[in-house]
């Protein structure tokens, strides 16, 4: 008896993991869900394989029935989709990495809306590889190579080569040129609250009765000026109406500027009182007869 059950136990124990793995596979190929097969192609399927999942915009519609190799070294993907989803026209196919351990998927994605759709058996054009986690790390490990050598260089620059030291004899000379100017201009702020003391100080000192004074004086002299300045205008005016008169030719002067032969007779006047003054200072006896008794 105790033989007996060791042997039922055994049955029921392989019966039981033939079952979950029968199960796994046929929940990974979609359990009982009716479907319809489509096909897409790639150049690199990114280890994709039978029963992963796909996907359109993010919903799981159905899963891989199939990757096969073409003569033309491309892969052929049979896709199994669900009846109650369709794929519309529009749509491009792409494998890509589906968690961070490596599983893969086939991501859908329409590039515009549309009322159409893949009929059973049509072949969804791939669209560009998606970018995938071994992507990522590369990308993660040359930005560490990086930062890996601006580390080094910083290093150098600044420990090898004594560049903090520098930076300390910088930083301590800045520190003291700041206190030298906060000294000059505390300095300076002392000294122009002198000086406006002492400003403040003159102008007290100033009497105001002198102040007045000197502008009563100054308004006197405005005034003068401004008396001379009608003065000089009168005379002005004046010297204007006789310089006219004289252009015109009115009166003597007006008449000897402008007539030539009154300044003509003049000017022999002139000459005879001229030759008859020289001739009486050579011979004054002819003029003057002076008898004394």
């Amino acid at each position: 008896m105790k033989r007996r059950d060791e042997v039922l136990v055994g049955i029921v124990a392989t019966v039981a993991i033939a079952l979950a793995v029968v199960g796994s596979l046929f929940l990974a190929r979609g359990g009982l869900l009716p479907g319809y097969v489509m096909y897409t192609t790639f150049d690199w399927g990114s280890g994709l394989r039978q029963g992963q999942p796909v996907m359109l915009s993010g919903v799981t519609v159905g899963y891989v029935d199939a990757v096969d190799i073409r003569r033309d070294g491309k892969l052929l993907v049979t896709m199994r989709i669900y009846t109650k989803y369709q794929v519309p026209h529009g749509t491009t196919a792409k494998p890509a990495p589906n968690g961070v351990f490596g599983d893969m998927m086939v991501a859908m994605k329409p590039d515009r809306p549309s009322d159409s759709y893949f009929a059973e058996g049509d072949t969804v054009p791939a669209g560009g590889g998606l970018v995938g986690i071994a992507d990522v790390l590369a990308k993660v490990d040359s930005i560490g190579h990086d930062v890996q050598q601006l580390t080094g260089a910083l290093r150098k620059e600044l420990v090898d080569d004594g560049g903090l030291r520098d930076l300390r004899r910088t930083v301590t000379s800045a520190n003291a040129l700041v206190a030298s100017l906060n000294t000059i201009a505390a300095e300076q702020s002392a000294e122009l609250t002198r000086t406006q003391r002492s400003i403040q100080r003159l102008a007290s000192a100033v009497d105001s009765a002198q102040v007045d004074s000197t502008v009563r004086a100054l308004g006197d002299l405005s005034r003068n000026v401004n008396q001379l300045t009608t003065d000089l205008r009168g005379t002005t005016n004046q010297l204007n109406g006789i310089l006219t008169k004289l252009e015109r030719g009115d009166g003597t002067a007006g008449q000897l500027l402008n007539d030539p032969g009154l300044y003509r007779d003049m000017r022999g006047l002139l000459q005879r009182i001229d030759s008859l003054t020289a001739d009486f200072q050579k011979h004054p006896r002819k003029y003057i007869n002076l008898t004394i008794f």
